[in-house]
């Protein structure tokens, strides 16, 4: 399953950053419409096979149910134009975390991008998928307030951090979305990338374990 030429190059450069390769996307069953949807691009769409915009991958994804997990904002317009299938529920998931509309214990220090003050807070209990009043998580308020360093270091490891990437607010918005809508396109890169090595490694996990359940199955006798 090859990719198209053109956005093979894209593809490996946004994979170098992470902890797969492309021969682990095509191993997953993910081809060009499911590798634009991660990178969020919409350029090289016509030019893939128009059949192939509902293909799901090993673990049952179209491109649109990808799109609507990480509200890939232009490729969902795109898709739901062609009449690609998708599960919109996928679209309105907000994701993990307790609403606690004046929490304070977070959310202010993440306004501010206090790496060491959020860092020691979780290890006493805090979360950093706790949502306010809108419905933002203290990385929203990070991406929104432009602090790249601290974006990086929990984004980086938020597998440690317990970091539910695909988080959305009130109004449907990722982390990632915030940071385009307020010009800190640094950031938004660095969650683009981090949001591809979470949907890869989660996809990768899931696909194990399901070949797992079915080698317990018991055999059916011929």
């Amino acid at each position: 399953m090859p990719y198209t030429p053109a956005l093979l190059p894209l593809l490996q450069k946004a994979l170098a950053s992470t902890s797969f390769c492309v021969d682990d996307m095509e191993g997953l069953g993910l081809g060009d419409w499911h590798a634009s949807v991660l990178l969020d691009n919409t350029q090289y769409l016509s030019s893939f096979d128009p059949l192939a915009f509902n293909d799901r991958n090993l673990v049952g994804d179209t491109p649109l149910d990808i799109a609507y997990r990480l509200n890939r904002i232009a490729l969902i317009e795109k898709l739901e134009a062609l009449g690609a299938l998708g599960d919109k529920q996928l679209r309105d998931w907000k994701g993990l975390g307790s609403f606690m509309p004046h929490d304070k214990y977070m959310h202010l220090p993440a306004r501010q991008g206090k790496i060491k003050t959020l860092e020691t807070r979780f290890r006493l209990g805090g979360s950093l998928n706790h949502r306010d009043v809108g419905g933002n998580t203290p990385i929203h308020w990070l991406a929104i307030n432009g602090h790249f360093k601290a974006v990086k270091y929990f984004t980086d490891n938020y597998n440690m951090f317990e970091l539910d990437m695909n988080a959305k607010n009130n109004e449907g918005n990722t982390a990632r979305n915030l940071a385009i809508l307020n010009g800190h396109h640094d950031i938004a890169q660095q969650l683009l990338i981090r949001e591809i090595n979470n949907y890869i490694s989660a996809a990768r996990i899931w696909h194990e374990m399901s070949a797992g359940w079915t080698w317990m199955l018991p055999r059916r006798n011929a």
